[in-house]
């Protein structure tokens, strides 16, 4: 699609006392080495990325969440930020157009980001692919160089994409299945919690946890307990030399004082206890099921 295209990259910078959302760059490039990795936590460049997928095959990292990223495939994120996008080791070709724009477009990105999350396919719409591609063609043959043209033709792909995202919201009750699978996949990290996970779904924390509720039988903040306890459980059953400090921080808790409150209070016992009483095996399963135990763990400590 884009072999008639140039691999390059192309910076724009102004002098303006105007705060305009403005393309600041754009690339095509094919990557095919896997120590291509970007690590945005610590980068000190400061923009908002959209980066398309051509051909192949990449992967990104968003808020501890993994995602492949497929022909076909956006991704919007802000940087500095928690994410990563690399060359995963099962590809051996990346091929992607980015393009980089000032902060203004903050706003509309995470406008974007509650309906559609940080990563969403645009191969249903081909008018969206080529305007991408255009946009880079207008790069190419110097005819963004102005300001004012750059500026009109980054907030026409906003507007685009605002309005895609408008025509391809998920429903309330995906977004509910999406929320469970969040806490699935993430139950392990400490930064998981109402809040990072009603962000992820686009939803009110409350309205997240009343919809969750009416749909599982549990609340989110229960179904993680259970979750972390679980994993806990199977942990300190499994003849893998962990500490129980080592447990507490696979496992989500914030540290091992806390661990053991909240594990006495669903368990009965304190974790060393529950792990002496069978290390017969080499691997043990263990669903953790607070129906047996309602007990309200303690609150977590202050930070």
């Amino acid at each position: 699609m884009t072999t008639h295209m140039p691999h390059q990259s192309i910076g724009f910078r102004y002098q303006s006392n105007l705060y305009l959302l403005t393309l600041k760059g754009i690339g095509l490039q094919t990557i095919t080495s896997h120590s291509y990795s970007w690590d945005n936590s610590s980068r000190r460049d400061s923009h908002c990325l959209l980066q398309y997928t051509v051909t192949g095959e990449g992967a990104i990292t968003v808020n501890h969440t993994s995602y492949p990223l497929k022909a076909g495939d956006l991704f919007l994120i802000d940087i500095p930020g928690n994410s990563h996008y690399y060359l995963p080791d099962s590809s051996c070709l990346w091929e992607f157009l980015y393009l980089e724009f000032s902060k203004e477009c903050l706003p509309l990105l995470n406008r974007i980001y509650r309906s559609l999350g940080p990563v969403f396919s645009i191969l249903d719409c081909p008018a969206l692919v080529q305007e991408l591609l255009q946009l880079y063609e207008l790069a190419l043959t110097d005819r963004l160089n102005a300001v004012f043209e750059n500026s009109k033709a980054a907030y026409s792909l906003w507007m685009d994409l605002l309005d895609h995202a408008a025509g391809h919201s998920l429903p309330a009750a995906s977004q509910i299945d999406a929320a469970k699978d969040y806490i699935d996949r993430n139950c392990a990290s400490p930064l998981l919690n109402l809040d990072a996970i009603a962000d992820h779904t686009g939803l009110s924390k409350f309205h997240m946890s009343k919809e969750f509720h009416k749909k599982f039988g549990i609340s989110p903040g229960r179904y993680l307990s259970r979750k972390r306890l679980s994993l806990a459980c199977g942990l300190l059953l499994e003849n893998n030399g962990y500490s129980l400090s080592e447990i507490a921080e696979k496992t989500g808790y914030a540290n091992n004082n806390y661990f053991g409150k909240v594990f006495k209070a669903a368990m009965g016992m304190t974790p060393d206890q529950f792990r002496r009483q069978n290390t017969s095996y080499d691997i043990m399963k263990v669903d953790y099921s607070p129906e047996h135990r309602l007990l309200t763990p303690p609150a977590p400590p202050d930070k």
